[in-house]
Formats: structure tokens, C-alpha cells, sequence
């Protein structure tokens, strides 16, 4: 009897329930009220980005395809209807934007008309794609993001490094370089004993001669200017290269966004204060623009002086280097070597964030190597290249 009553009252508040949820549905309102259609007739009052993509033209060929890389901090201007203008500088992935609005007025694109971007070079580099300046209209489009919309988008605008070969020699030294196409041209050189010549992608022989002898170096020049380790003054006998070549881009390391500090054994080689991350982790532009392969970078930690060593002899060939930050633009890298606890190498060159340089050099039969920036910036590296022996 008792379950009973249990049982019928069970029915009874279910019965209440589901009267309920009918009657809340039937109050609720049709389908149409939960999927309700826009009325595309009015303005939507939001905002979507116009943008211009700023890339690295790795292979030169003025064509963005596989292979080129987003170019960060590269200045596009945006000149407005009404005769102003505003630059932004270009994000990680490479991309220039500007907020569009009709209805939000304190964003950048807000009226319709002929708007024009133009890409400014950063120093020492070109345009290869022949559009640094583009131009479209844009008109009042209701119910899109922005309410407005461009009758034309921009192309990506590609930017490529003026090749150069430049160094440091002694006093007193002529510098003769011959090309890919074998023509033979002498170099400026400084009284500080620098100097730099224009280059072109494919393999180059740098002569030096001071006293009666000369040395020769080939230098293979790619996608970045190449700056040669010191020619004259080099410690200790010069040796025979190790046969064994290795470059390590410190991308097999990690597996996820993220900083990993590199350990001892990795290439075979030890490593002292130095981290790899993917390229992207923070926003440093150099970080981005330096890397050659793969995603990831390294960098000297806390901006403070990196080691790699090892007790059998090696040979360094040489890496990209670029500096991290754009608060760091010109800054100083300093290289040193030893055999032992002679030294044997040092050299030092100024960085970029907007772009690398290939270091050539040439360091051979080394047990440590020393990276380090003068005003402890983070210095940015790629595709460090090194021999050794069986």
C-alpha cells in the first residue's frame, strides 16, 4: 500500500513536469525565434581587419611559395581618403593590419573611398615583387563585419636582404672578390681594415693579401648577407677541416610551442646557456625573421654569454645570427674560440632584428666557442653549422 502511494505520487510529479516544459515551450516561441535569419538590409556595426602580408622572399624570385617566411616589424603605410595617413608595423605571422568600421569611428578604415598601402623597406633590403604600393576602393557594404568591404584586396609584398660578402682584415690588406659569373672586382677597404661588397646568390672566392701572401676562402652566398670570420690574425696553425659536416636547427628538440634549454649532447656537441624555442613564443620580430629552417630558434639565456664545447676538437662553420628584439637594433655580437686554453678566433658584427646574417666562420679545430652580445641582448641562431672528426 505504501509503495503504492509512492508509485502513483512518482506519476503524479512527472505529469506536473512534463506539463511544465510544454507549457515553457509553447511560451518560448517557434523555431524561427531560435534561428532567427539576419536582416543583411542593415548595418552590423562591427569590425573586421584589411590587411597587407609582408613576407621573406627566401629564393628571390618575387613569387610568395613554399618556402618564404612571414617578415615581422616591416612598416606599411595606409594613406586615407581625407589625405592622412597611418603605418602599422607588421605582426608575427607577417600580416599589416587595420581595423575597419563604419559605424565604429575611432578605428583606422572608416570611410569609404581610395585608400593606398605602401610597404617601406626596411635598411639593406628590396622589394622583389614589384608592388610596394597598391591601391583600392572601399565602399559601404551593410551587414558585412565592418559594414564596408574593398573592391580589390592587396597581394603579398615580398621583401629580400641586399647581399653582401663584408669582414675585417689587417691594415694594409687587399681584398679581391670573384663571383659566380668569374668576374674579378677589388673591395673597398677601411682604415678600420672592414670592409663590404655586393653580392649575388652562388659560390665566391675571397682573396686577402697582405705582406707578400695571400689567403682564400670560398664563401657560398644564399638568402642573407654574409659577414667572414677576421682573414689575418687567426691564433695558433691554420688546420685541415674535420670531414664530418653537421647543422643542427634545434627544431628535433621540441614538439610544441614553447623554450626547451638545449642539453649537453645534443649534436654531439655541449652546450652551455643556450635555449631553443619555437620562433613565434614571444613577440620579438627578430626571432621570426631570423629563422632559416623549421620553427624553432636559439638564443643566448637572459641575453647573458653562450657556450658550446666539447673535448674532442671541432670545426665551426658558421650559422645565421640575428638579434631578438627590436629595442636591440644594431647590437654588437662577440665570438671567440679556443683550442684548449689558447685562444684561437675572435670576431664581432652587428645584428639586425629585421633580418639575419650568415656568419662565415671557418673556426677549425676548436674545443669552445663563445657567443655574446655586448649590451646583453638576446642574439637569435639558426642553422649552426659544425664538423667533426670520425
Amino acid at each position: 500500500m505504501k509503495r503504492g502511494l509512492l508509485f502513483s505520487g512518482a506519476l503524479v510529479a512527472a505529469g506536473a513536469i512534463g506539463l511544465a516544459m510544454i507549457c515553457g515551450a509553447a511560451r518560448a516561441g517557434s523555431a524561427e525565434a531560435y534561428y532567427p535569419k539576419r536582416a543583411w538590409g542593415s548595418f552590423n556595426g562591427g569590425q573586421m581587419n584589411t590587411s597587407l602580408l609582408v613576407f621573406r622572399d627566401l629564393n628571390r624570385n618575387g613569387v610568395y611559395d613554399l618556402g618564404d617566411r612571414p617578415m615581422s616589424r616591416a612598416a606599411v603605410e595606409l594613406d586615407k581618403p581625407n589625405g592622412s595617413s597611418i603605418m602599422r608595423l607588421t605582426n608575427v605571422d607577417g600580416f599589416a593590419n587595420f581595423r575597419m568600421s563604419v559605424i565604429q569611428r575611432d578605428l583606422e578604415v572608416v570611410d569609404p573611398g581610395h585608400y593606398a598601402f605602401r610597404v617601406v623597406p626596411p635598411p639593406g633590403f628590396s622589394v622583389t615583387t614589384g608592388n610596394a604600393s597598391q591601391e583600392s576602393d572601399y565602399v559601404v557594404s551593410p551587414g558585412s563585419p565592418g559594414d564596408m568591404i574593398a573592391l580589390r584586396t592587396t597581394h603579398p609584398v615580398g621583401l629580400a636582404a641586399d647581399l653582401t660578402i663584408s669582414g675585417a682584415v689587417a691594415a694594409g690588406s687587399r681584398v679581391s672578390l670573384t663571383g659566380p659569373d668569374g668576374v674579378t672586382a677589388a673591395a673597398k677597404v677601411g682604415p678600420d681594415g672592414r670592409f663590404s661588397a655586393p653580392a649575388t646568390s652562388g659560390e665566391w672566392l675571397v682573396d686577402v693579401s697582405v705582406g707578400g701572401a695571400t689567403q682564400r676562402r670560398h664563401i657560398v652566398v644564399g638568402a642573407a648577407p654574409v659577414v667572414i670570420s677576421a682573414v689575418a690574425g687567426k691564433g695558433g696553425p691554420e688546420e685541415e677541416p674535420l670531414p664530418n659536416q653537421h647543422i643542427v636547427g634545434f627544431d628535433d628538440l621540441m614538439t610544441s610551442p614553447g623554450v626547451f634549454e638545449i642539453p649537453s649532447g645534443y649534436g654531439g656537441l655541449n652546450w652551455y646557456n643556450l635555449v631553443a624555442m619555437h620562433q613565434s613564443f614571444t613577440a620579438g620580430p627578430g626571432y621570426i625573421n631570423t629563422t632559416m629552417s623549421g620553427e624553432f630558434i636559439a638564443y643566448n639565456s637572459s641575453g647573458h654569454p653562450a657556450q658550446v664545447f666539447s673535448d674532442k676538437p671541432f670545426d665551426f662553420t658558421g650559422a645565421y645570427f640575428g638579434v631578438g628584439w627590436d629595442d636591440a637594433e644594431g647590437e654588437t655580437l662577440i665570438v671567440k674560440a679556443w683550442r684548449g686554453d689558447e685562444p684561437a678566433y675572435e670576431d664581432q658584427f652587428v645584428l639586425s632584428a629585421n633580418g639575419q646574417v650568415y656568419f662565415a666562420a671557418d673556426y677549425r679545430s676548436i674545443t669552445r666557442l663563445e657567443i655574446r652580445t655586448l649590451h646583453y641582448w638576446q642574439a637569435a641562431i639558426d642553422d649552426f653549422a659544425y664538423r667533426t672528426g670520425r
